[in-house]
């Protein structure tokens, strides 16, 4: 008997048992789309291009009461993005992430939807700062900031992958 035990904890254990370990689950779209795969509870990897992927927050579906929507989220935001233009058009730069391996992201609601800029690998820079993007639209300023990370990708995200978002 013991034999037997040790014998289904070794098949256990290199997944021998179809069901026994879990797949990773996947966060879809409205459209059934794979919109990402969970890092952990509320940030999500996404597929930026081919090979490059990316860190994006989610967050729940709240019904008129307040109450969260079971199973259903979208889209997390509250970011801003810094550029060194004037008018926020050229030159975005963002702060570095925390996570480490991660490349450094920040989402920021704008009229088309959730957008999420993507920072390259690599060591923080300092940059001259002209204007500040929030979701409340460019403001210009004039700063020089340490810690940036000059934007590689800009995905859309509410575009790419329409809420609301499940597990599946």
């Amino acid at each position: 008997m013991k034999t037997l035990l040790i014998a289904v904890a070794i098949t256990v254990a290199i997944g021998g048992v179809d069901g026994v370990r879990a797949q990773p689950a996947a966060l879809l779209d409205s459209t059934g789309k794979v919109a990402a795969r969970p890092y952990n509870d509320t940030m999500m990897l996404v597929a930026v291009t081919p090979g490059v992927v990316a860190p994006a927050v989610i967050r729940p579906i709240y019904d008129a009461d307040g109450h969260a929507a079971s199973g259903l989220a979208t889209w997390g935001s509250g970011g801003s993005v810094l550029f060194t233009s004037v008018n926020c058009t050229s030159g975005a730069h963002i702060f570095t992430a925390s996570h480490a391996g991660l490349r450094a992201t920040t989402q920021l609601e704008t009229p088309e939807g959730v957008t999420l800029y993507v920072g390259a690998i690599g060591k923080t820079r300092t940059a001259s700062i002209q204007s500040i993007l929030y979701a409340s639209g460019c403001t210009a300023v004039s700063v020089r900031q340490s810690g940036l990370l000059p934007v590689d990708a800009i995905v859309n995200l509410t575009a790419a992958y329409p809420p609301p978002l499940s597990f599946q």
